[in-house]
């Protein structure tokens, strides 16, 4: 048997996904396999394909079709799929990113002793009955925050040595401070002038980001924030009702819907972030905005401690729509303020959120669980 806690040899993962579905998750897996590919290390992911798979046709590492959204009949056949697959490419361990995910990693356990790291994605999942029976939260939980981690323990009765810690980091490589330069060259892109307020939200348009409450904020601020910009960037079922809002309500030159663009260029134009979500496990749009250096406004979902320093960094508030598009309107209306505290958001991210640290604390996670599970 290899030994996995020799750091010189390298390891061996699957990741199990729902599919390459747009948003931060695919972003995440593809990232971290990319990283432990580029060292030496062996990386598959299973799923069904979604909108985002292009992002994995050019992946160094191969995809496995599997039916992970599918009924239990379907989960049976994707473990089939997954076991046949692995009697030529062994693994050391399943890291897995949905509860459906889970069933087809015990399935699997049932043929082959791997162990599997289930890594929360989003907090304040239900798990009372009848979702207790669908849950299963894998030998060990990653949770990229403190407040997940806190949710796990409090809500989802797991042990506490059975969860690791581990923050999403950002490259300041591909997410750097931005320049005045930059800056204009991205607002002229866009289509903006130097006087105009730019608010940005990058994110996937679904329930859970409460991304309608940005168009709230728009109408009810004609007055206090007469030169906003509300940019939102992504794709998701929401897109066309939050189309027809824009129209109906007369927002076309405060709301502008871009669909999917690389976010780097969103970034560098905006003077702040708007974050709404009912529910989030870290928020990797935040980290890379303020590591481009603007400040960021967030409902306090899990994340908020590790990224918001309050009025250095930016600004938290409550789940609650009013209160959200009152704090929004006090946070934008400070240019100064917003200037400071995205300067400061740079320097908090770059010294403790990097992506070099994540990987290295993921690759020494999965050490410990391969070994603690032998």
């Amino acid at each position: 048997m290899v030994d996995t806690s020799d750091t010189s040899v390298p390891l061996r993962v699957l990741h199990l996904t729902a599919g390459s579905d747009a948003g931060g998750l695919s972003r995440y897996i593809f990232d971290l396999g990319a990283a432990m590919h580029a060292r030496g290390h062996q990386v598959a992911v299973a799923g069904q394909r979604g909108a985002w798979h292009w992002l994995f046709e050019s992946a160094p590492f191969p995809w496995i079709d599997a039916p992970m959204k599918a009924g239990p009949f379907g989960l049976r056949k994707a473990a089939r799929v997954l076991l046949d697959w692995m009697k030529d490419h062994p693994v050391d361990l399943l890291h897995v990113h949905y509860r459906k995910c889970s069933m087809v990693g015990r399935q699997i356990q049932k043929i082959c002793p791997v162990p599997i790291l289930y890594t929360l994605h989003l907090s304040d999942l239900q798990v009372g009955w009848p979702w207790s029976y669908f849950t299963d939260f894998g030998d060990h939980v990653h949770a990229a925050s403190s407040e997940a981690r806190d949710w796990l323990i409090e809500s989802a009765k797991v042990k506490a040595e059975n969860i690791s810690l581990v923050p999403h980091g950002i490259d300041p490589v591909r997410f750097p401070l931005t320049t005045e330069s930059q800056r204009s060259a991205a607002r002229q892109a866009l289509g903006f002038g130097p006087a105009d307020l730019v608010a940005v939200f990058v994110g996937r348009l679904d329930s859970p980001k409460n991304e309608g409450w940005l168009l709230d904020l728009a109408d009810r601020s004609r007055d206090r924030l007469p030169g906003l910009k509300m940019v939102l960037v992504g794709e998701g079922p929401h897109e066309q009702m939050l189309r027809r809002r824009v129209v109906r309500q007369k927002l076309r030159e405060r709301v502008f819907l871009l669909g999917h663009r690389e976010a780097l260029p969103i970034y560098q134009a905006a003077d702040a972030l708007l974050l709404p979500s009912r529910r989030e496990g870290f928020s990797l749009v935040c980290a890379e905005a303020m590591s481009t250096g603007i400040p960021v406004l967030r409902t306090r979902t899990a994340g908020t401690s590790e990224l918001v320093i309050e009025n250095q960094t930016g600004r938290s508030v409550a789940i609650d729509r009013d209160k959200f598009i009152g704090a929004a309107i006090e946070f934008l209306s400070d240019l100064p303020a917003l200037a400071s505290m995205g300067k400061c958001a740079a320097e908090h991210v770059h010294a403790k959120f990097t992506f070099e640290k994540q990987l290295h604390d993921t690759i020494g996670l999965y050490r410990s669980v391969v070994s603690r599970r032998r």
